[in-house]
């Protein structure tokens, strides 16, 4: 073989040997920064809000809550899972207003500052009082769908407690009254309210 021809294969050879190392590591690469992260956001859902009109919103989709108006069933309204879930106690406890115009179910967390009562009026039409002359008081009431019914929230996170009040019918409603020590109050009586809905759409 020439000597020109043993110099190609060297070439070669090389070249090829060169083409199977690794490259090496990169240097001087950028370090990952380190971001404080954000503060925990609500884990319940923020409903989409309208500003209060001067008069109640039609009641579309008339829901008949009469079965659960008792003090015997008003806690039944939303079962013990569901306020597990929510991050209340699994009992509630039920109590009727001297009157008879509206029964009561509390529900409190264990170990922690949470805190729902919902009260079912089945004969007064208590959605339709947050409007009028109230409107015109200022505060931070507006009105949101719950579920596909109209409700007014009388309150906005972060907040400690916060009300929300449903139509269900032309003479029934629901008043879901929330406290919470981390200041989610409002998203609290907002899922609140929207379970109890579901549970009467059933």
């Amino acid at each position: 073989m020439s000597a020109k021809m043993m110099a190609i294969c060297v070439v070669v050879v090389a070249g090829a040997l060169a083409g199977c190392t690794s490259a090496p590591p990169e240097q001087n690469a950028a370090p990952t920064p380190t971001t404080t992260p954000p503060p925990a956001a609500s884990p319940l859902p923020e409903p989409v809000v309208t500003a209060l009109p001067a008069a109640p919103p039609p009641i579309a989709r008339p829901l008949d809550a009469a079965r659960y108006a008792t003090g015997d069933t008003v806690c039944d309204l939303l079962s013990d899972t569901q306020a597990v879930d929510l991050g209340l106690q699994g009992s509630g406890n039920p109590y009727n207003a001297g009157d008879g115009s509206l029964v009561t179910c509390s529900r409190n967390a264990f170990g922690t500052e949470r805190d729902v009562e919902y009260n079912l009026w089945p004969d007064a039409d208590v959605f339709a009082s947050q409007f009028g002359d109230r409107r015109r008081q200022g505060g931070d009431a507006y009105l949101v769908d719950v579920a596909g019914q109209p409700a007014v929230v009388n309150g906005k996170d972060p907040t400690t407690a916060c009300q929300v009040t449903v139509g269900l019918a032309d003479r029934q409603g629901i008043e879901v009254l929330a406290s919470d020590g981390r200041e989610l109050a409002c998203a609290l009586a907002v899922a609140v309210a929207e379970q109890l809905v579901r549970n009467l759409a059933v």
